[in-house]
């Protein structure tokens, strides 16, 4: 059946419906007897008789016919849906994608109100979700690993990787819970020249604003970082364990660690931090779904819920970045590879050259 026109089983469908060559050839927009040329033409291909004719124009289905048209019908329907299946994945409805979110939105609910609602607009879409870093999240992208990502927004986005903010939030300071300054509500910044910072490894922060360097800016004073760990988490368990304080993102109070209180800062303003939708130069159809349904979360630079600068989705950094960066590299512990190496020391030098 499968060399056959499919045409041709059409018509015959039309006929078995009708029991009636001209009520079928009216129906097909052809004349009777191309009609009858047509059955006949199918059933020399298939080898049986398929239908009986009574008087000029009624027929009836021998059993081979029903037996075909049974199996036309379910063809058909399949042809349909294939089209159909083509079409759908040609406007992005159907496909896979692979996004990235930093740690800090595992808690308080972001990720489920930004992904949530698209997947319920798009259920032939399937939504993969890793936790990376900022860095391991670019890699990806750039590697075609990943189609899109949340992470911290950096100042600068690198060839190839394009993002706005979707959200902004102010930085608090992470202390032991018996830590002296655990009693105050918000800490200024000068209270904390003597004190050891925990942070992220500078590999982390390449092409990112670093958090304990704002707040030491504001302090006026050089930190004093004692620790340096791959991830927010860690650098919370580093603080509960008493190595240091830590900057963080305000979201952290949503972790509730018995041993680590969050604390505001005293400052005016107050030093923020921004989560970014991150994605590829290139996106796939099913990408450029999310990325405009992402667009309505989208804020302007004093955080009203708006579509993004014309030319903060464009900026560009050197490529320094693109460097096939595997995910693992990007986030392994101990000494990087120097294409990473390499591509911090691009991006300091293009930051010390906008100073």
């Amino acid at each position: 059946m499968s060399d056959i026109e499919p045409r041709l089983y059409r018509y015959f469908i039309a006929v078995a419906e009708k029991e009636h060559f001209a009520q079928a050839a009216e129906r097909l927009g052809i004349t009777p007897p191309t009609l009858t040329h047509q059955i006949k033409k199918l059933e020399r291909e298939l080898g049986a008789k398929l239908l009986i004719r009574k008087g000029n124009t009624k027929v009836v289905i021998t059993e081979a016919g029903q037996r075909v048209l049974a199996g036309a019908r379910e063809m058909l329907r399949q042809a349909e849906e294939i089209k159909a299946n083509a079409r759908q994945a040609g406007r992005g409805e159907l496909g896979r994608l692979e996004l990235g979110f930093v740690t800090v939105l595992s808690g308080p609910g972001l990720l489920r109100n930004w992904v949530a609602p698209f997947k319920q607009a798009h259920p032939g879409i399937q939504v993969a979700i890793h936790k990376l870093s900022p860095m391991a999240q670019i890699a990806g992208i750039l590697r075609k690993e990943l189609d899109a990502g949340f992470a911290r927004a950096p100042h600068k986005y690198p060839s190839g990787v394009r993002g706005f903010e979707v959200y902004r939030q102010p930085l608090a300071l992470a202390l032991p819970s018996d830590h002296p300054l655990a009693r105050h509500e918000a800490i200024s910044p000068a209270m904390l020249a003597r004190e050891a910072f925990v942070d992220t490894t500078p590999e982390q922060d390449v092409g990112f604003f670093g958090h304990v360097q704002a707040i030491a800016r504001i302090g006026n004073f050089i930190p004093r970082v004692v620790d340096r760990v791959d991830d927010s988490t860690t650098v919370l368990t580093y603080v509960g364990l008493g190595h240091g304080i830590a900057v963080v993102p305000e979201l952290m109070k949503s972790m509730n660690l018995s041993d680590v209180v969050i604390r505001n800062i005293a400052a005016d303003p107050v030093p923020q931090t921004s989560i970014a939708f991150v994605y590829g130069s290139s996106p796939s159809p099913s990408a450029n779904l999310l990325i405009r349904h992402m667009r309505r979360h989208a804020l302007r630079n004093h955080g009203t819920d708006a579509a993004p600068p014309h030319n903060h989705d464009r900026i560009i950094i050197p490529s320094a970045l693109n460097l096939g960066v595997s995910k693992d590299e990007a986030k392994a512990p101990g000494p990087r590879p120097s294409r990473l190496g390499a591509a911090r020391q691009a991006l300091q030098g293009n930051e010390m050259s906008q100073r």
